[in-house]
C-alpha cells in the first residue's frame, strides 16, 4: 500500500506536472509555427498511448518490481516483461509520446523546443544516473537484459 501512495505522489509530481500540465500550458500559450494539419488527429491517440504506458508500467513497478518509479526507492526485482520486453525505458517513452502529440495538436513552437530538451534530459539520466544504478543492482541480470533489449527504440524480431 506505501508503495502505491510513493508512485501516485511521485509520478504525480513529476509526469503530471512536466509531461501533461507543462506541455499543456505551453502549448495554450505559445503561437503555432507549424500547420500540422491532419496531423492534429494524431494528438489524442498519442495521448492516449503515451498515458497507458506511463500508467501500466508504473502499476508493474509497484506489483512485479516491488518499488516505485521514484530514483530514491526503485524496484526491488529487474523488470522484463510488458512494455519492458520492446524497450528499457518505456515510462520516459511514453512521455515523449504524450509530447509528441501536445505537439501534432498545437504545432507549438515552444513545445518543440520543449521536446528536444525533455528527450536529451531523459537520456542523459538514463545513461548518467539509471543504467549505472540499475548495474550495481542488478548485475549480469541487468546487462543480459540490456544486450537484448534496446534502450530507446524498440527492434523488430
Amino acid at each position: 500500500m506505501m508503495n502505491i501512495l510513493k508512485t501516485i505522489l511521485y509520478m504525480g509530481g513529476m509526469h503530471g506536472f512536466f509531461t501533461f500540465y507543462l506541455p499543456y500550458q505551453l502549448a495554450s500559450r505559445s503561437p503555432e509555427i507549424i500547420e500540422t494539419g491532419l496531423f492534429r488527429l494524431f494528438a489524442p491517440p498519442l495521448w492516449l498511448v503515451g498515458t497507458f504506458i506511463i500508467l501500466s508500467c508504473s502499476i508493474d513497478i509497484i506489483r512485479r518490481g516491488r518499488g516505485t518509479p521514484a530514483h530514491l526507492d526503485p524496484p526491488k526485482r529487474l523488470l522484463v516483461n510488458g512494455p519492458y520486453r520492446w524497450v528499457r525505458n518505456p515510462i520516459y517513452l511514453g512521455a515523449l509520446l504524450v509530447q509528441l502529440g501536445y505537439i501534432a495538436g498545437s504545432g507549438s513552437g515552444l513545445l518543440i523546443a520543449y521536446f528536444l530538451f525533455s528527450a536529451t534530459a531523459f537520456h542523459l539520466l538514463v545513461l548518467l544516473i539509471e543504467e549505472p544504478v540499475l548495474r550495481s543492482a542488478f548485475g549480469n541480470e541487468y546487462e543480459d537484459y540490456a544486450d537484448r533489449v534496446p534502450r530507446w527504440i524498440p527492434r523488430h524480431r
